[in-house]
């Protein structure tokens, strides 16, 4: 439950066949406490990546949020707007070109997952789901919010999670995990949590410590206090870590079966005084700040998950926690090789884009049929999340198979859809057809370089990304002839 995974990883690498594909994913993940407090500084701490080149940084982030502020106006604002810990993060996140893929807000729990812009033609089945467990399942102060998604055909689920507070409700945390297990199911196929292949469980799970040894808070930050701040790790306080709740409830299966954490290489991370670093004495120091994983299967070479490190970020002391990180890849082998080109929708090469007019795009479309909800956003060049569209249209409900002839093109041009629809009678030599679409005026106002973004509706996957394009205004011819009479 709490070994290294770095030679079962590499036994596993040497043993397969070397016609399969293998491909690697770096994971981010951090959760975070943050005590109803807005972000005051930029957030680059929340980042231990200083002197990484880009090739070195994670494909995906994970952020665990909970307590932000939930009053009734941030709730209001919070639904048309990015809250502020998430646009925070989006600020900083974009000088690396990251992309907020989704965002997950239950009142006081936020999750946000970010990936390498390169990534997004590949994401696919994105769902989320939540479970509220505070005041009996009213009220979603505690509970849990979950992102489920496939890549590279592996299955990935995302839970950030609060669990119930108090030292002497042990059990109610124990409760909260078999109903978050229980109550989350993804997709029209009703996957649960522990479905998928991989499985990232992090948040306030609220785990404090028993009293079998050290009993009062004084006890543990003096034993916390007489180890040198850098050493400050699980294996140097073994007396301590050895009254971890999680940890026994684990070892016993009570909660968490088939999932391992690394050891933590940090102390205690609460309950401190703002602003400090020194423990308030109020409550018993416990690790309450957790990340766990859990694999399909431990002994599946297909899927295989090494944590690299698990640590906590001292230097950020908004709170009376301590935000906790850690840093894993996730290796996937592939029978085959997925690139762009095994995308359903392929975009053709956009030469030209004039604002003011409508302009005709053609798509190459394999195995696969689009439905009367898919839909194209149009995106600008460098966006930094899937919700910042410029502007969308919806496959329209008139969807014309074109018989070569003239009426039926005569028809297609005189469709009203913001977004009209033509297949074209051409197959392709792979077997797939081009379809023609014409986006309206309004599509895209202002000149600047966009690219285009099919979603599938059925299954909330990201079927093609088109290549970046120009938008202009048209240059018109001067016309004398009125002005002087000719």
């Amino acid at each position: 439950m709490y070994a290294t995974r770095g030679r079962l990883a590499c036994a596993l690498f040497l043993s397969l066949p070397t016609s399969r594909v293998l491909t690697i994913y770096k994971f981010y993940t951090v959760t975070y406490n943050v005590a109803t407090k807005s972000p005051r500084q930029p957030l680059e701490d929340l980042l231990q990546w200083n002197g990484r080149t880009e090739q070195q940084l994670p494909d995906f982030c994970l952020f665990g949020f909970q307590e932000i502020k939930a009053q009734p106006q941030n709730l209001l604002l919070d639904s048309v707007f990015d809250d502020p810990w998430t646009a925070a993060l989006r600020d900083v996140l974009s000088d690396y070109h990251y992309v907020k893929i989704r965002t997950v807000k239950m009142v006081g729990l936020l999750l946000n997952v970010f990936c390498k812009r390169k990534h997004v033609p590949l994401l696919k089945e994105m769902q989320t789901s939540e479970t509220r467990t505070g005041l009996l399942g009213l009220w979603g102060n505690k509970g849990a919010v979950s992102f489920s998604f496939k890549i590279y055909g592996a299955t990935i689920c995302c839970v950030n999670c609060h669990f119930a507070a108090h030292e002497e409700y042990l059990k109610h945390r124990i409760d909260d995990y078999h109903t978050i297990i229980n109550s989350q199911h993804f997709g029209s196929s009703r996957k649960n949590i522990l479905n998928h292949d991989f499985v990232f469980w992090f948040g306030d799970l609220n785990f404090r410590l028993d009293s079998s040894t050290f009993k009062s808070a004084e006890e543990i930050a003096c034993h916390v206090n007489n180890v040198n701040s850098s050493l400050r790790t699980a294996t140097t306080l073994t007396e301590i870590w050895a009254q971890d709740e999680l940890s026994s409830v684990m070892q016993k299966s009570k909660a968490f079966k088939g999932f391992f954490e690394q050891l933590p290489m940090f102390p205690p991370t609460y309950r401190y005084i703002f602003g400090s670093s020194s423990y308030d004495l109020k409550r018993r120091p416990a690790w309450t700040d957790r990340i766990l994983y859990k694999t399909v299967d431990s002994s599946n070479e297909k899927c295989v998950l090494e944590v690299l490190s698990y640590k906590y970020i001292d230097s950020i002391r908004l709170s009376d926690h301590r935000p906790v990180y850690s840093e894993s890849s996730v290796q996937i082998y592939n029978e085959g090789h997925f690139n762009n080109v095994d995308q359903p929708v392929i975009f053709q090469p956009i030469k030209t884009w004039q604002l003011e007019t409508e302009n005709e795009v053609n798509l190459q479309i394999k195995e696969y049929i689009p439905w009367v909800n898919d839909w194209i956003g149009v995106f600008k060049e460098k966006f930094t999340s899937l919700d910042d569209y410029v502007s969308y249209v919806y496959l329209p409900s008139e969807i014309i198979e074109c018989e070569e002839s003239n009426d039926e093109y005569r028809r297609f041009d005189n469709m009203t859809s913001v977004c009209r629809v033509k297949f074209v009678p051409e197959v392709f030599s792979d077997g797939s057809k081009r379809v023609c679409l014409k986006f309206s005026e309004t599509s895209v106002l202002n000149p600047g370089t966009y690219r285009l973004i099919y979603f599938s509706s059925t299954n909330n996957s990201v079927l093609g990304v088109s290549n970046p394009f120009i938008a202009t205004k048209q240059i018109c011819a001067l016309n004398t002839s009125h002005e002087f009479g000719w």
